[in-house]
């Protein structure tokens, strides 16, 4: 898309594509190319995106690279994210690490919730009750 195009709507594309322009939407590639003079704003996905210009939303992909001259404002979502010396980012970024097949399954068979961390893990104390009956043997004690 050349530098003078103006796109007010959503790309959608199997192949690779490249943004000079505006992009008022979101974009859907298999690999994606936000050029230095492109601004993007929407939701961008593909295998692998590289951004030089600026984009504000949300970015997913296995593998993004903010290039030196990137103004990103967005959530990121990947699975390797490279930032070149000078890159601007804001904004969260999280992993999404590859799942292996059969294995949520496999967790959920034996009553594993898969998308929770283990109480142990996130630093989490006694369940609520136990709190509270702690709380009352307190207040006993003080009377």
């Amino acid at each position: 898309m050349s530098a003078d195009l103006v796109v007010n709507g959503n790309l959608v594309s199997e192949g690779d594509m490249q943004v000079d322009g505006t992009v008022e939407g979101d974009i859907t590639s298999k690999k994606l190319t936000i050029s230095a003079t492109a601004v993007v704003r929407g939701s961008i996905e593909a295998e692998a995106i590289v951004i030089a210009g600026a984009v504000t939303g949300q970015v997913k992909a296995r593998h993004v690279t903010l290039n030196k001259t990137a103004r990103v404002i967005a959530d990121v979502v990947q699975e390797r994210l490279t930032i070149e010396p000078g890159a601007f980012f804001e904004g969260n970024c999280r992993h999404f690490p590859e799942e292996k097949p059969g294995e949520k399954k496999a967790l959920e068979r034996i009553g594993a919730k898969p998308d929770l961390a283990p109480a142990a893990l996130v630093g989490a104390s006694k369940p609520a009750a136990a709190d509270a009956d702690a709380k009352e043997k307190d207040s006993r004690a003080l009377a």
